[in-house]
């Protein structure tokens, strides 16, 4: 049974492994982090804050009906109906901001960024953790979201002495959670029927006065 309490860190870890492999600037191992901005210090280190700053559940997935699976009995045990409930399904919203020596470098990541997802624009294949594919996640969809600029400053205000920096917001969903809450129940394979024969209302009995 997958451990529901990896998933949303095999996401960011998926995550991370796509952007490392693909730009080279940011391919060492301590380059790509999960701190918030009000964590970093850079020192003009090049670093890119890849920080999951909201968890939604998606409204539209959250009323999925239950699966039933037949399980196979073992020589003569009987065949079982195994029950699973259907997945929490979130939506992830990540903020990702660069950090580098100058503003031009800072540039140069976000153009590299925004193209890396234009051309992949799902965590799929080799770039998911298979953690994520053996919850039921066979690809989880890199979208762009589209905030305004007031939500971003309303985001960079809640860092205590931080200047605003170029931010991208990006959604992954959905991304399904697995229930533990599954259970399972033989199946019925033989049934006995007994039918009497009753009289019709209004009918006596025979012998009865």
């Amino acid at each position: 049974m997958v451990d529901n309490g990896q998933i949303l860190r095999c996401v960011s870890e998926s995550l991370r492994s796509l952007i490392r492999d693909h730009i080279a600037e940011l391919r060492p191992e301590s380059a790509v982090v999960f701190d918030s901005p009000a964590e970093i210090d850079s020192q003009g280190e090049t670093r890119l804050s890849l920080y999951l700053y909201n968890l939604e559940i998606n409204p539209y997935l959250r009323n999925l009906p239950p699966t039933l699976t037949r399980r196979q009995g073992a020589d003569d045990a009987r065949n079982s109906l195994a029950v699973t409930p259907p997945p929490l399904v979130a939506d992830l919203l990540y903020m990702m901001v660069p950090y580098a020596r100058s503003a031009e470098l800072e540039l140069v990541l976000v153009d590299k960024l925004v193209r890396l997802f234009h051309e992949i624009p799902a965590l799929s294949g080799e770039w998911l953790h298979p953690v994520l594919k053996q919850s039921g996640n066979e690809a989880i969809p890199i979208v762009p979201d589209t905030s305004s600029i007031a939500t971003l400053h309303n985001i960079w205000s809640g860092f205590p002495n931080k200047a605003y920096k170029l931010t991208k917001l990006y959604m992954l969903s959905p991304v399904r959670i697995p229930s533990t809450d599954a259970w399972q129940s033989n199946m019925v394979i033989q049934g006995d029927l007994h039918a009497e024969q009753r009289p019709l209302d209004g009918v006596l009995h025979k012998g009865a006065t």
